[in-house]
């Protein structure tokens, strides 16, 4: 039966990110999850999750075909961009295994599930100044104010 839901960017981001926070597989499970997080850093990652250490993962979301042609242009895709892992997540089939970059794995949604189709390659570098802007950002705007965090306080 064909799916009759067909999420809009937005929904497939929250989509991805529930799917991050609620993994029981060990490998995908993220303890903080973002959805759509602009900073200054030079990427928009569509979502992005922490695992822990500097181990992190993007999934960047196309519902359409043409923005993942425009996505593959963009100098962070090819090159040292954010993520320890990256993904392309869209519904099933407008994305083949072979139309990939390097390195970059791929997630089908349909029927409100999300299956791995191809398992990304960790990067060995990545851009550790825009993960940092985006942490930065993460602890500024659920924090708030300026504070010193001591956690040794009793």
């Amino acid at each position: 039966m064909k799916d009759l839901f067909t999420p809009t960017h937005r929904e497939l981001c929250q989509i991805g990110a529930k799917w991050l926070l609620n993994q029981k597989n060990y490998h995908f499970r993220c303890q903080y999850v973002c959805v759509e997080l602009v900073t200054i850093s030079s990427e928009t990652p569509d979502v992005f999750g922490l695992k822990g250490g500097i181990e992190t993962i993007l999934l960047e979301v196309k519902v359409s075909r043409s923005d993942f042609i425009a996505d593959l242009k963009k100098p962070h895709r090819k090159g040292e961009g954010i993520g320890s892992e990256r993904y392309y997540l869209c519904p099933d089939g407008m994305i083949r295994e072979y139309e990939l970059s390097a390195n970059w794995g791929l997630l089908y949604y349909k029927d409100g599930n999300i299956t791995v189709v191809k398992q990304a390659t960790p990067y060995e570098s990545k851009d550790l100044i825009n993960e940092m802007s985006i942490m930065y950002s993460i602890i500024r705007r659920t924090i708030g104010k300026r504070q010193i965090l001591d956690f040794r306080q009793k």
